[in-house]
């Protein structure tokens, strides 16, 4: 005769299985944000990484500027794919810009950028925005500089701390001008957002320029210089210079925090091995934060879901509290 389990042991027996997988699924991310760790470590290990002191980031960005001649300024608020040239202190660079346009020009617009590496630089954008879903926003994917191919992140954008600057410079300067241009053409707000190195970027737009009504920085922090000693630190690699030269070039905390805090609407995995969260997290207003049950890699793909209904609440939020 075959003898069943009782009703609370069967329920004890699923609470355990419940249990397991959840810690199993959680390894697995982290194991996934160490292997991409590892990975991210060797293509930079090729690459002189570091300089001695030279321009800072705010004088980077001066130097910075968008060619405007060679530019089409006009063609940035239609829906495609647009070049941008920037002129820099390492000469030309071309950026590219997706735009998806709202059906109203009226629509606030919502700047979205890439993480570091990520080719192409829409594939984050894709996922948290298809286009087969309706959005009340114009959405635009930023590339940042140096990010064409595979290699070209690590072998230009990490040979030397300026061309670090650079990168984020460039992309700022887009920010600047996709704002100005969207809200000439009655966009009614705009609210800047990016994953990982993207959400930094977001953080610096609002540190500089403090003109886009709210930040959604997803899976990131000011903090660069942290999630580099961190991450050698997890996977035994020795930096070529101190914490305290590191936190110096790459800790952009004291930029971030000339913006306003109560406009940053942050979105962080509770098991990020780049970004960990009980070491970024205190840098933001508790009640603006969404915690979320992920690692870094395999973030966006677990959970857009609840980031969407973030950024829609972001947006409603900005509708109702102008700068």
């Amino acid at each position: 005769m075959l003898c069943l389990p009782q009703k609370k042991e069967r329920i004890i027996h699923l609470e355990n299985d419940s249990k397991i997988f959840v810690a199993f699924k959680r390894s697995f991310t982290q194991q996934l944000d160490k292997l991409v760790l590892r990975i991210l470590s060797r293509g930079m290990a090729g690459a002189n990484e570091h300089v001695a002191p030279g321009p800072s980031l705010a004088e980077v960005l001066d130097q910075t500027r968008v060619n405007r001649r060679k530019t089409i300024l006009y063609n940035l608020v239609a829906p495609g794919q647009h070049r941008i040239w920037l002129e820099t202190p390492f000469g030309e660079i071309r950026c590219l810009v997706k735009v998806r346009l709202a059906p109203l020009p009226s629509a606030p617009l919502l700047l979205f950028h890439h993480g570091f590496a990520e080719i192409p630089y829409t594939s984050t954008w894709k996922q948290l925005l298809p286009p087969s879903t309706p959005f009340p926003a114009h959405t635009v994917a930023v590339q940042a500089p140096y990010h064409n191919s595979y290699r070209e992140p690590f072998a230009s954008g990490f040979s030397s701390t300026q061309h670090i600057y650079q990168m984020f410079a460039g992309s700022l300067r887009i920010y600047e001008l996709l704002q100005e241009q969207f809200e000439a053409n009655r966009a009614a707000f705009t609210v800047a957002s990016g994953l990982s190195w993207g959400g930094i970027t977001s953080l610096l737009y609002e540190g500089f320029f403090r003109r886009a009504r709210a930040t959604i920085p997803m899976f990131a922090s000011p903090n660069l210089a942290l999630v580099m000693t961190d991450g050698a630190d997890l996977i035994g690699r020795t930096l070529p210079m101190s914490r305290t030269e590191m936190d110096a070039l790459f800790n952009f905390t004291p930029v971030c925090d000339q913006g306003d805090k109560e406009r940053i609407f942050p979105v962080m995995g509770e098991d990020d091995l780049f970004f960990r969260f009980e070491r970024h997290a205190m840098v933001y207003s508790p009640e603006r934060l969404l915690a979320v049950p992920s690692a870094h890699v395999a973030a966006v793909r677990r959970t857009r879901r609840q980031i969407r209904r973030h950024v829609l609440d972001v947006l409603d939020w900005a509708a109702r509290n102008p700068r």
